[in-house]
């Protein structure tokens, strides 16, 4: 197996973001319009979101392809498809969708951004961050899939509801993981320039 698979894969990802936000904002177009709203083709190219990010890490594990690149191409394409398709879910969901909670919103951004500062100051000192996949980041990013896969698909209400909180249980212990993590990274000493 080529060493550039799971990267490609990765990269593919974060095309297909665009690509879904195209779709989406034609389906809210046709809701506005009071036609019939199309879903099929949004929950497919999500659904390949999905089902390429378990790929990408299972031939890079199979095959011992594992980069720290590569684990921060993933993180990227993850973060970049979560934050998206949540904004459009949150502001933009309804008619046609089952609209997110704001506050869910609010936790994922501020996680991000608490993810996104730290990287820039121990890439900054250190011009490496050690990306590391945990099980807590795993699991809110499985659970948030498929609250996010409710929501595109017109599901109650109340059972996105469940989901949301059920996600937020995940991010806020997971952010303060990640967060001592960069705070360890970051206290360690500078490597020296040559």
């Amino acid at each position: 197996m080529p060493a550039w698979v799971p990267n490609a894969i990765s990269t593919l990802r974060l095309l297909l973001v665009p690509v879904w936000l195209v779709f989406a904002f034609r389906a809210r177009e046709a809701a506005l319009a009071g036609l019939p709203v199309d879903r099929a083709v949004l929950l497919a190219v999500f659904i390949g979101l999905g089902v390429s990010d378990l790929v990408d890490g299972f031939i890079a594990r199979r095959f011992k392809l594992e980069s720290n690149f590569g684990a921060t191409l993933d993180a990227i394409a993850d973060k970049l498809a979560q934050v998206v398709t949540v904004t459009f879910l949150v502001f933009l969901g309804s008619p046609g969708f089952t609209p997110l909670p704001l506050w869910l919103w609010v936790a994922l951004v501020a996680r991000d951004g608490a993810l996104a500062i730290g990287f820039a100051l121990v890439f900054r000192k250190h011009r490496v961050v050690h990306v590391e996949h945990r099980w807590h980041g795993k699991a809110s990013s499985l659970l948030l899939f498929g609250v996010i896969t409710l929501g595109i698909a017109a599901a109650q209400e109340a059972l996105v509801t469940i989901g949301s909180l059920a996600s937020l249980v995940l991010i806020v212990p997971g952010t303060v993981a990640y967060v001592r993590e960069g705070l360890r990274q970051l206290a360690a000493p500078a490597n020296p320039t040559p």
